[in-house]
């Protein structure tokens, strides 16, 4: 992910957190990027407002509770 090359470039560290908000894996071994960038099918897009929801209380919670606590609450989820 040469995003998170140019993050570590820039902090000179590989040390910081992150929030990963999952693409899913059905795609081919080196076809992320037409996965990634391609067109949304309907379950995609009907699961995306639920998953928005959850990835804006996680944020608050990063902000708000502190990394610790939210690695409690949301890993796995």
């Amino acid at each position: 992910h040469n995003g998170l090359k140019d993050i570590q470039n820039i902090l000179q560290t590989s040390q910081y957190n992150r929030f990963r908000f999952g693409v899913g894996s059905e795609f081919s071994k080196g076809r992320q990027v037409d996965y990634v960038l391609g067109e949304w099918n309907d379950d995609e897009k009907e699961k995306l407002v639920e998953r928005l929801e959850k990835a804006t209380e996680l944020i608050r919670s990063f902000v708000l509770a502190g990394v610790k606590n939210t690695m409690n609450q949301f890993n796995g989820t």
